[in-house]
């Protein structure tokens, strides 16, 4: 405790954040929206991302921020999120679509909404349920305090370009690279997989290929994490040691750098949740250097993870950030171990063996501590998750600079070319290698 201070009252969080968890109905929070059911069936929807595609719906995360009051005619604010859908195919009531806000995919039979829009519907909200016996959805969304869903049948959108400025513009800033990617003349599987690591957007990820990479233990390359995020940030120290000077000026700018690099690849790709989780993760990781506590690895963890918890107590509920602390701390416990005990028995003196199995021992112990996460939320385990990573994560670095490489000179003639085709061969063999691991894993 006297080593690590802040560790009590980070278990206070912890258990505070559970009590209230249990103890609190959502009606506790002011004006929320499901005080209001019984009196309105209409309702101002803010959409908060660019939806996910399923087979039959177009998915959103949305927030509910007015109901109509028809006693005094008049719109109320209110609040609260909630999962809201939309047919892929024909709207039985007639959608009303502005002119001004579809996209090249967009049609009145294939309708979609983006981050901003304004909506209002009076459809009715139903309760979240569990679809799948497996996984309990109902108690994931309630710990995001999501309890209602809708599916929109009947709607006009009012208002667009709405929510969070910064956001607004990143996302746009989001599109704008993932066409560069899409018209580079990468094939559309490849592209899409390119999209999806460097610039976090799996929508338009063919389905059956990401099931290959769920099955082999390779998701967590599918979305902008900490492991991409750190990588870039590594390469870019590298690059700054061998340009700056080696003073202490030197030293306090190649840090500003390292951080402003890490908030900028946040922006690249949307300012998502986690990607801001990384950023402020390594941002602290940095600063933390020039303290005390600069070689407690764990120590700086703890903290992090208590800032976190303070500014989104729920997150404590959140499995991606329940996988990205375990996998951390599985690290930070235990590598040492791992790596010392492999190069013991096996006697290996070769500083390029001595490499390979420091990889083999940080991709063991960041499975040690998630695998009882991911065994109780999805009632499986990729049981070759250890043989893939090991052979695509040392391989990372050079894939996510190649892939930064085709955004900056995808316009210049031949070159643009060479480089597509190299990124294009780097993403078919990522999916050979999850797509085998899929037959393996059926095999077995």
């Amino acid at each position: 405790m006297l080593k690590r201070p802040i560790l009590l009252p980070l278990l206070v969080l912890i258990i505070s954040i559970i009590a209230i968890d249990i103890c609190l109905p959502p009606f506790f929070i002011r004006d929320h929206y499901v005080k209001h059911l019984n009196e309105s069936l209409h309702f101002k929807y803010l959409i908060l991302d660019d939806g996910k595609e399923t087979p039959k719906n177009y998915g959103y995360n949305a927030k509910v921020i007015a109901y109509y009051d028809y006693e005094n005619r008049i719109w109320k604010s209110t609040r609260g999120k909630i999962k809201l859908y939309i047919p892929k195919r024909g709207l039985p009531n007639g959608g009303l679509f502005p002119t001004n806000n579809f996209t090249k995919n967009d049609s009145v039979d294939n309708p979609r909404f983006h981050y901003g829009d304004v909506l209002v519907s009076s459809d009715k909200l139903l309760p979240i349920v569990n679809f799948d016996s497996s996984f309990n959805y109902k108690r994931y969304m309630k710990h995001q305090r999501i309890y209602h869903q809708v599916f929109v049948h009947s709607f006009r959108i009012i208002e667009t370009n709405k929510g969070n400025f910064f956001v607004r513009i990143a996302k746009k800033n989001n599109y704008a690279l993932q066409n560069r990617i899409l018209y580079s003349g990468m094939k559309d599987d490849q592209a899409h997989l390119a999209i999806a690591m460097l610039l976090g957007d799996k929508h338009e990820l063919n389905p059956e290929v990401r099931s290959w990479f769920n099955v082999s233990g390779l998701a967590h390359i599918l979305c902008v994490s900490g492991l991409h995020i750190m990588m870039i940030v590594l390469y870019i120290s590298f690059l700054l040691k061998i340009l700056l000077p080696k003073t202490i000026q030197g030293v306090y700018i190649r840090n500003f750098i390292s951080i402003l690099s890490c908030w900028i690849i946040a922006f690249i790709v949307g300012l998502t949740p986690s990607a801001l989780r990384v950023a402020t993760m390594l941002t602290l990781l940095i600063i933390t250097k020039f303290t005390p506590f600069s070689n407690d690895k764990l120590n700086i963890l703890l903290v992090t993870a208590f800032v976190f918890l303070c500014i989104e107590p729920m997150l404590l509920f959140n499995i991606s950030f329940q996988l990205s602390f375990l996998a951390v701390l599985g690290i930070i416990l235990t590598q040492r171990f791992f790596n010392n005990f492999l190069i013991y028995i096996t006697k290996i003196k070769n500083k390029y063996l001595k490499a390979v199995f420091s990889n083999v021992a940080t991709t063991t112990s960041a499975q040690l501590l998630t695998f009882p996460i991911i065994v109780i939320n999805f009632h499986r385990f990729p049981i070759f998750a250890i043989l893939t990573n090991l052979l695509v994560v040392p391989c990372m670095q050079v894939i996510l600079i190649s892939l930064i490489v085709l955004l900056i000179l995808v316009d210049i003639p031949l070159i643009g070319d060479v480089i597509a085709w190299i990124c294009n061969t780097e993403m078919t063999i990522l999916m050979a290698i999850a797509k085998g691991t899929d037959y393996l894993t059926m095999l077995f």
